[in-house]
């Protein structure tokens, strides 16, 4: 079962798009949920009072569908490719942070 917090429409297209079976599409979904606990368990003193249902919630969308994607292309051994994504991912967060990109 996918994670309540990934869309299932970006999800049921990159599991086309890559081509993942049952099971690739279920560690890569495992994975996805490990990067955000360890990210919950990561924050700050202060911000651990947020609980991790509470910080999941909090994540983006776009972010819960970059980390599938991300996971499955990693699972298929596609580790150049899943760098450039997160690559591109973060040079388009940076420039919209700086309000270049809408």
């Amino acid at each position: 079962m996918l994670d309540k917090h990934l869309p299932l429409e970006a999800a049921a297209e990159i599991i086309s798009s890559l081509g993942l079976n049952s099971t690739q599409t279920r560690r890569a979904n495992r994975t996805m949920q490990r990067i955000v606990y360890r990210a919950w368990t990561r924050r700050s003193r202060a911000k651990q009072a947020v609980a991790f249902e509470e910080f999941a919630d909090a994540v983006p969308e776009c972010h819960w569908s970059l980390m599938f994607e991300v996971c499955g292309l990693v699972l298929l051994g596609r580790d150049s490719e899943a760098c450039t994504l997160i690559t591109a991912a973060r040079h388009l967060e940076a420039a919209r942070n700086a309000g270049g990109a809408a």
